[in-house]
């Protein structure tokens, strides 16, 4: 059964009940983002202690190559699964889609993860390693297994079955923490954490399909070309996006690795500092996507409800879907990226060891660069959400390619260490916020709305008041260092209120929601 919507006897209560069910939804699917965000952190720290630095580089340098090609079959999956679920049909329509979609993985899924396993040595030289090759290997299954597992969650979340989302992610982060964790603690080293990996993709996927259901073949029918065409414009999009995280870091392991052999060092000395390098950056970036990774949950929540309301061409409840949206996910992504970049050198040491907070001002830049991207994914998410896949993936390449140039100019210009760091962060922060502008005006021409320039004025002045307090505030020690990253907190929505950027509104909405979701 999907989220339960009252029966309503106007356009507006339907509209309102819509937003009680999205806001509920919003709710659910957050505590789980945020439990799989703790739980990835988790692996990330677990493993750069029990790996030990060049280990852990091997690993996040195997991650770092596998992750998107996961992501974009699972952002392609779902938003291609949602969409036709939510436009209504019912149980038939639902099946009939859900049919399609594992259909279309007996080519796509299977195809991708062939391909990537017949490839997995020349990936490895293209990325300065032969010692990988076997190591991407193992991560083809991870591919199939997501999928198929895709087909399922884009069921749950065009029916609004949030909880049966919310579930089952959180489940999956449960068993990944559990396997690729205690694989390594049990010293199978880098290759056990990833078969680890496997076996908890695989036992989601089984999970999953007893969970959502696997529909009785029969009765409607629907196209798997439908499938796979809208699939593979939003899986252009999300590969596109996924590069944007990921490429700073694709580049700087053969970057700096001939720097280093330029500056006379032998070519497994030279190896053995690009995995430092990789290393250090993996800890920068696994806080800064904080800010990101917070507002996740609103994605899985805007898309059927845009999809829907642009299907019923219903202007007014998109452009109210659209400003609401990205009004509060600026906020929430601000007061992250804020917490994170007042005092980021010392707070890079309280999970990490004191060797990790030569990051600390790399990790101030991207953490901000993360709220703009934040900002970039949730319009992408809307614009796919009408069908204009073709806007998104252009704007996401001008992002994309902003990014691999500014890392490529940068990378053997500046000295091994912080400055490397650092100019990656510069670069890729500089190319998501272009890529946030673009989007913006991308979504303001085509739907009349976006974000209030008050709210982004508002932001603005509580960032600078929180970074000034931040500079005057003594760092002394880590339990300090957690207190003014709560302070932090306190004085950025405290300056919002104070500008009447958040008010009673905002606050019986809130409780509005979570009165629902109690009863």
């Amino acid at each position: 059964m999907a989220e339960a919507i009252p029966a309503a006897d106007s356009k507006e209560e339907v509209r309102e009940a819509e937003a009680r069910a999205a806001g509920r939804g919003v709710l659910v699917i957050a505590f789980a983002k945020v439990y799989f965000m703790i739980a990835g952190a988790g692996i990330e720290i677990a493993l750069a202690r029990l790996l030990g630095l060049a280990l852990y580089g091997a690993y996040r340098s195997v991650m770092n190559i596998v992750s998107p090609i996961n992501n974009v079959i699972v952002t392609g999956t779902i938003q291609a699964v949602s969409k036709f679920t939510s436009e209504g049909g019912g149980d038939a329509r639902a099946a009939a889609v859900q049919r399609a979609g594992l259909r279309a993985h007996l080519i796509l899924g299977l195809g991708v993860s062939a391909i990537y396993l017949a490839l997995a040595g020349v990936i490895a030289r293209l990325s300065e390693d032969h010692g990988i090759t076997n190591l991407l290997r193992i991560t083809a299954g991870v591919v199939v297994c997501y999928s198929f597992y895709a087909v399922f969650v884009g069921t749950a979340n065009g029916r609004r079955q949030f909880t049966k989302q919310a579930g089952l992610d959180i489940l999956f982060a449960t068993l990944r923490a559990s396997l690729v964790v205690g694989a390594a603690a049990a010293g199978f080293g880098v290759r056990g954490s990833l078969i680890g990996f496997v076996v908890a993709a695989a036992t989601i996927l089984t999970v999953a399909s007893l969970v959502v259901g696997m529909w009785r073949t029969g009765g409607e029918v629907f196209p798997t070309r439908r499938v796979l065409a809208f699939l593979g414009q939003v899986a252009l999009y999300a590969a596109i996006m996924n590069l944007i995280m990921f490429v700073d870091q694709l580049l700087l392991k053969p970057l700096v690795k001939h720097h280093a052999e330029a500056l006379g060092m032998a070519t497994e000395a030279a190896k053995k500092v690009a995995n430092l390098h990789v290393g250090l950056y993996s800890a920068v970036q696994n806080l800064a996507r904080l800010s990101y990774q917070a507002i996740l949950a609103v994605t899985f929540v805007i898309f059927p409800l845009v999809s829907r309301s642009t299907f019923d061409k219903d202007t007014e409840a998109t452009q109210g879907y659209i400003r609401q949206t990205l009004r509060y996910s600026l906020i929430f992504a601000a007061a992250m990226g804020v917490v994170l970049a007042a005092n980021a050198t010392a707070l890079l040491g309280i999970p990490y060891k004191p060797e990790f907070q030569i990051g600390g001002p790399a990790l101030a830049v991207l953490a901000f660069g993360n709220v703009a991207f934040a900002v970039l994914t949730i319009s992408g998410t809307i614009l796919n959400g009408a069908g204009r896949t073709g806007t998104t993936v252009a704007i996401a390449a001008v992002t994309l390619l902003l990014a691999a140039g500014g890392n490529y100019i940068v990378i053997e210009r500046v000295d091994l260490g912080h400055e490397t760091l650092l100019a990656c962060a510069l670069a890729t922060s500089g190319a998501m916020l272009i890529g946030c502008i673009i989007s913006g005006l991308a979504i303001r021409r085509a739907f009349g709305a976006f974000l209030p320039m008050l709210t982004l004025a508002r932001v603005i002045i509580a960032i600078g008041v929180c970074m000034g307090l931040a500079r005057v505030i003594p760092d002394r020690g880590k339990l300090m260092t957690l207190a003014e990253t709560a302070l932090m907190g306190v004085i950025f929505l405290g300056v919002l209120v104070l500008t009447r950027e958040l008010g009673k509104a905002d606050v019986e909405r809130f409780a509005k929601v979570l009165r629902r979701k109690k009863s």
